[in-house]
C-alpha cells in the first residue's frame, strides 16, 4: 500500500525579486528562515567553507556556529551534490558553551572532471533550515560561492506564491502549490516541480490574464510518487528561470488506529 506523509515547511517561500539586488544565495535564504530554536536575525548561523586537494579528490570542510543559542541541541549539516544526485548528512551536538560544529567530506574527482558544486546547509532539530550556502570547487582545492545571477532569475512579475496543506474538492489531503503572475497580456507557461535527491516530478501549467493564479496539488495520502526526505518545491518560467521556491520535509504519517 502506498505511503502517506506529513509535510513540514523547512523555510518560507523564496521569490524571484529576492535576487533583484544580490546573487548571494546565503543572504537570500537567511531572510526566509522559520526555525523556532534560535532568536530571529538576518544570519542566525554563520558558516565557513574550506577546500583542499587530497589525492585525486578534494577535502571539503564546513563549519557552522550558532553564537546566540540558549540551550543544547543538535544541528544537521546536509550536503546536496546536485550533479551527482547525492546527499551526505552529518549530525552534531551543540551548546551555548560549544556552538561550533564542523563536518569534513572527501569528494572524489573522476578523470576529466575539473570542478563540482554542492549546497551546504544547516538544519535545526526540527529539520528547519538555519543556513544555506552553495559552493563551487575545483580539483586544485579552490572554491568560490555559487553566484545566482540574473540569468537564473525570471523577469516575470510574481504575485502570490504559497505552499499549504489543504483538502481538495474530493476531500484528499494535498500540498497545494499556488503561484500567481501579475501584469500578464497573454498565456504564460509555468513549470512546477517537486525535487528530491535522484527524483523529480514536474508539470507544465499555464497562467492567463483571466486566470493568473495556478494551483498544483500533490497528494499526501496513498501517493507512490513520494518518499520521506527533503524536497524542493519550485516554480520556473518557460526558460527554466526561478519564480518561487521553498523547502519541505516529508515524514511518514502516523497510521490510523
Amino acid at each position: 500500500m502506498p505511503a502517506s506523509f506529513t509535510l513540514t515547511p523547512a523555510m518560507s517561500v523564496v521569490r524571484n525579486e529576492d535576487f533583484a539586488h544580490t546573487a548571494d544565495i546565503a543572504a537570500v535564504f537567511a531572510g526566509r528562515m522559520s526555525s523556532r530554536e534560535l532568536p530571529p536575525g538576518e544570519h542566525p548561523v554563520s558558516c565557513e567553507i574550506a577546500t583542499e586537494t587530497v589525492g585525486s579528490g578534494v577535502r571539503l570542510t564546513f563549519t557552522s556556529e550558532a553564537a546566540r543559542q540558549k540551550a543544547g541541541t543538535v544541528v544537521t549539516h546536509k550536503f546536496f551534490f546536485v550533479d551527482r544526485q547525492e546527499c551526505r548528512t552529518r549530525m552534531h551536538p551543540v551548546s551555548p558553551e560549544r556552538p561550533t560544529a564542523t563536518s569534513e567530506l572527501l569528494v572524489l574527482f573522476v578523470d576529466g572532471q575539473d570542478r563540482d558544486y554542492c549546497h551546504a546547509s544547516v538544519y535545526d532539530a526540527e529539520n528547519r533550515l538555519l543556513a544555506a550556502h552553495a559552493v563551487v570547487f575545483d580539483r586544485h582545492g579552490r572554491n568560490v560561492p555559487y553566484a545566482f545571477t540574473e540569468q537564473y532569475v525570471s523577469t516575470l512579475r510574481l504575485g502570490s506564491a504559497t505552499l499549504e496543506e489543504v483538502r481538495d474538492d474530493a476531500g484528499r489531503r494535498v500540498a497545494r502549490w499556488s503561484v500567481g503572475l501579475d501584469g500578464l497580456d497573454g498565456p504564460q507557461q509555468v513549470t512546477v516541480a517537486w525535487e528530491a535527491t535522484g527524483l523529480v516530478h514536474s508539470e507544465d501549467l499555464t497562467c492567463t490574464p483571466d486566470e493568473p493564479v495556478l494551483r498544483h496539488d500533490m497528494p499526501l495520502d496513498d501517493n507512490p510518487r513520494l518518499a520521506p526526505g527533503d524536497w524542493v518545491v519550485i516554480a520556473t518560467d518557460e526558460k527554466g528561470r526561478l519564480l518561487a521556491q521553498t523547502l519541505v520535509t516529508l515524514t511518514p504519517a502516523a497510521s490510523a488506529a
